[in-house]
Formats: structure tokens, sequence, C-alpha cells
């Protein structure tokens, strides 16, 4: 019996079966149609290219160049660990047999970085602390590291140390008094601002001169006292100007006068307008002061500094007091004459009447001195000419428009 020869079949990509294996004995079909498995043929949809608006999009940029980034950086990486294992030898106490008791070059890379960079943090924690003028802490800082310490743990136990607590002292003196404390970088700034407003004054060795250790810490506890009383470096300068240049550097009779109420001389000058414990207005008010008995003085009358600080918080200024105190001195030896002859009518004028009169504008002491030049006048009328001409020069400063009440 003759046997049937079989046709050779092939089946191909796309699900095609009992094609022959001659792509030309059979074309394929456009669409439809069945396979000889009996499954119905379906052509294949060409993929159209999506379009993006015209070119590669931003996005797709950007993806790209990370994506090369990325590929470099692995080279580059890779590149390290074949330098670092040329000549590595690192023993893992653990190691398994596979690996030969030797630690896998990235992670012993990995710690070797570790340990670089922790190395590198307290070397910068040793430069912060030295920059504070704190080497003396550079083996407290050695010996965290060697204990394994964090450098953020380590910051707060130096920062607890006593040698901090002595540099900051400021702080310390602010903490008491239930002020926050201010930061080291503050603290340093304030420092400098005070240093260089002393220096601009001529005071640089106000604090001191600071030039070895132990000058430099008597020097930082002395300014620690003015950052504890919380004087900004506005203040400060505002202190030292008021000092020298309305005191120090005022004339003769301002000094004098400044000696003479509150017995502070020019050497003490800057210590006294700089004493935390005394504020700010209340020094400018005694500077006010002896300015004004300063112009009293410069127009050859006495100054008390109950009457001086009396007419400074009432607002007289240093140049009112000098035109004010010009015209009394002008008026006062006639006025004074006339009250020694009608006292016994108690008509009595002096310098406090006058200085009310003058600066206030008090009419108490205004109705006082036109009572002394009515009854001048009243005593020469019907008298001979030379006798009123007497009497009208002896009241001529009287007579004319007073000052009072201008101030």
């Amino acid at each position: 019996m003759a046997t049937k020869k079989s046709t050779s079949s092939k089946v191909v990509s796309g699900g095609y079966s009992g094609i022959p294996s001659t792509p030309a004995a059979r074309p394929l079909p456009k669409g439809g149609g069945t396979a000889a498995s009996g499954s119905k043929l379906v052509q294949p949809v060409k993929q159209q290219p999506i379009k993006t608006g015209g070119g590669t999009s931003s996005f797709d940029k950007q993806f790209e160049k990370g994506m090369k980034q990325i590929e470099a950086d692995k080279r580059k990486l890779q590149q390290l660990l074949e330098e670092y294992n040329k000549g590595l030898t690192v023993t893992d106490t653990g190691g398994d047999e596979e690996g030969g008791g030797k630690e896998d070059a990235g992670l012993a890379y990995a710690k070797m970085q570790d340990e670089k960079a922790r190395q590198d943090a307290f070397a910068l924690l040793r430069d912060v602390f030295s920059s504070y003028g704190l080497t003396e802490l550079a083996g407290q800082i050695e010996s965290y590291m060697k204990e394994g310490i964090g450098t953020a743990e380590a910051t707060i136990r130096l920062k607890q140390s006593q040698p901090y607590k002595d540099r900051f002292y400021g702080n310390e003196l602010r903490l008491a008094a239930g002020r926050n404390v201010i930061n080291e970088a503050e603290y340093l700034d304030l420092e400098n601002s005070y240093s260089e407003t002393l220096k601009a004054y001529g005071l640089q060795d106000y604090f001191g001169v600071g030039v070895t250790p132990n000058e430099r810490k008597n020097r930082q506890k002395a300014i620690a006292q003015v950052i504890g009383a919380d004087i900004s470096a506005v203040e400060f300068k505002d202190r030292v100007s008021t000092a020298v240049d309305r005191v120090k550097m005022a004339d003769p009779a301002t000094k004098s006068a400044f000696q003479q109420f509150y017995g502070i001389g020019e050497a003490d000058l800057a210590k006294y307008f700089l004493d935390p414990t005394k504020t700010l207005v209340t020094l400018k008010e005694k500077a006010l002061s002896a300015e004004i008995g300063g112009a009293a003085i410069g127009a050859g009358l006495p100054a008390t500094m109950t009457s001086a600080e009396d007419l400074a918080k009432f607002g007289i200024s240093r140049e009112q007091a000098q035109i004010g105190y010009s015209t009394i001195a002008q008026e006062l030896p006639t006025a004074t004459k006339l009250g020694q002859i009608y006292d016994e009518e108690g008509v009595t004028y002096g310098q406090t009447e006058a200085e009310q009169a003058t600066f206030k504008g008090l009419e108490s002491a205004k109705r006082k001195r036109q009572q002394l030049v009515s009854r001048e006048e009243a005593a020469f009328q019907g008298s001979s000419g030379t006798a009123l001409s007497s009497g009208a020069l002896s009241t001529q400063y009287l007579r004319r428009t007073s000052s009072g009440g201008q101030f």
C-alpha cells in the first residue's frame, strides 16, 4: 500500500499555520480569511508615530539628558571601584567561604567615605569653636570623635561646658535677668560693633587691650556685662556719643556744671555713660541739665542742679538756655536792686523768679517784675529830670518786652 506523502508545514510569527516554508508559495492575506487552524486572520495594524507638536518635547530632552548623566555616573563609579579594588585587602571578620574572608569592595568604600565625612564634620566643629576663641576645647572635641559621639550631640555637650559659658557670659546674664539668649553670631557681631564704636571715639582700650589670653578673657567679661543688660549696638553708640560729644567735648562751662552737679570728671565720663544700670533716657537728661547749667555759668550766673534738671524736664534746650540766661543776666542786677528797695512791700524778684518768667512764662513771676517797674516809675513821678532820667535807666531792662513764655 502506497504511503501518502505529507506536505511539510511551518508555523511562523503572527499565528499562521500550514503555510509552506517558502514565503513566495503563498502570499499573505490583506485582511480577513481563515488560517489552516481555523482561526480568523487579522492584519497587524501599523502603529503611527504620535505627534508631539513638532520635534522632540522638552520632557523627552530632559529625560534623555538625565539618562546620559546616570550612565556617566555609573561609569565613573565603576572606575572608582576598580581603582579601589586594585589595592584593597580588607578582612571581613564575618566573611563567608565564597568571599574568601574579604569584605565587599562597595561596602568598604562606603564605610571609608562615611569615616571621612565624620572626620570632616569634627574638623569643622573644631574650626567653629576655635573662631569663638575656645581652642582649649579641641581636646574635648577629639575625645568625642573617638567615642563615636555624633557632631550634634558633641555640640550640645560643648555648649554646656564651663569654657563655653565663660566665653558667652553675656548670655548667662541674660538668662538670669529673664531675657532670651542670642546666638553666637549675633553675640560676636555685638562685640565687634561695640569695639568699632569705641575706636571711632578714641576709646578703643575702654574694655581692656586684650593682648594676652587673660586680658582677652577680662575684656570679654567686661563686654558681657553690656550684652547681658540688652544694650543694642545703636544704643551703645548713642551713649558714647552723648558722653563724648555733648559733655567731654563741650565748652568748659558745661563740663564744670556736670562736675558740679554729678561729681563726674572727664576721665570718668565714658564709664558713667556706659554703666548698664543707668538708662539712656536718664543719662541724656543729665547731659541736658549740665548744658543748661553751663549756659547759666557762661552768662555769669550761679547754676543749681535742681533748677537745671527742672528746666530740662520742662523741655528747655541748650540753645534756649543760652538765650534766656543772657536776658536774665542783663535784667537781674536792676531787678535785684529794686527788690531790695521795695522789700518792705513784699515784692522780691531774684534769679528763680527770672527763670520762671523767662523760660516758663509764669504769670506770677511776670507780675512781680511788673510791680517793681511800676513802683520805680511811681517813685520818680514829679521829681527832677535828672532823677527821672536815672530812674528810666535803672528799669530799662525790666520795661523791655520779656522773652518769658517764648520757650
